[in-house]
């Protein structure tokens, strides 16, 4: 069962969620709405939260305004899931430091590496809320929560076609060196990405493997981290997890366009 993180754990992964007022320069045109409070607003449409980020910054004072990111599941997917099952998800990011509106993305959740991937299709990306308060700031949340969330079932469907494709050696090299753009680090090779991490990822006897798992084991790989390398010095290396909450949902969105393009030319 999926844990859904409590108002401690949330504070934990990302301060600035419970900002009460927004950063200092901020002008006076700024209508500050805490983050926490869409948070409740999702609650009670039964949207919970799963997973935190926050971004950091080098500027004195601004962390507990800084850019954060929220991935919520709806109550109907709350429950025991099946080994291997993908599932639906609301991804939110703010700031109050007006680096950012509220935005609103589709995500899926991959349950067999506990990862994410953020949905950016042809003709969906996401929904922006300006920091423009409002009587009818409430209803425009819950009215972009819903926008995102029908299209969920047009990202579970590709999926399901993805997981239909197989992909020679040869395929999979091309797309891990198209990922490796996404996130370019000289101290790896592209195959490197290819590199499994559990058995349900690997390839079978003749080394084919379904686009799907490729293109979940190539972001594990760039978000996780953890590759080692060598540098043009001659250093060992290992490649580091992204931390920042831009960084994410830049990589995410990138694999998810990748995988299209992949499955038109497959």
């Amino acid at each position: 069962m999926v844990a859904i993180l409590s108002r401690e754990q949330l504070q934990a992964s990302a301060p600035s969620v419970f900002a009460a007022s927004p950063w200092e320069r901020m002008s006076g045109r700024y209508r500050m709405v805490p983050t926490i409070d869409v948070v409740d607003m999702l609650g009670e449409q039964g949207f919970r939260p799963v997973r935190a980020l926050q971004g950091r910054t080098r500027i004195p004072g601004k962390g507990d305004f800084t850019r954060h990111l929220i991935r919520f599941r709806h109550d109907d997917h709350i429950g025991p899931l099946a080994v291997g099952q993908e599932l639906p998800e609301l991804v939110l990011t703010n700031s109050h430091d007006g680096t950012a509106a509220y935005q609103f993305m589709a995500g899926v959740f991959r349950l067999v590496c506990s990862n994410g991937l953020t949905v950016q299709s042809a003709d969906f990306g996401s929904i922006s809320i300006r920091h423009s308060g409002g009587a009818d700031f409430r209803e425009r949340v819950i009215d972009a929560t819903y926008q995102v969330i029908d299209q969920a079932p047009r990202s579970m469907a590709a999926i399901e076609g993805w997981k239909g494709i197989s992909l020679t050696r040869p395929q999979q090299l091309a797309m891990a060196s198209a990922a490796h753009e996404i996130r370019p680090n000289d101290a790896i090779k592209p195959a490197f990405l290819l590199t499994a991490r559990r058995n349900e990822d690997y390839t079978d006897a003749e080394g084919n493997r379904d686009l799907w798992t490729t293109a979940n084991v190539l972001q594990e790989n760039l978000v996780q981290g953890g590759l080692r390398g060598r540098a043009s010095t001659g250093r060992r290396v290992t490649t580091r997890p992204i931390k920042g909450v831009a960084e994410d949902i830049r990589t995410n969105r990138a694999l998810w366009r990748l995988t299209e393009e992949m499955a038109k030319l497959a």
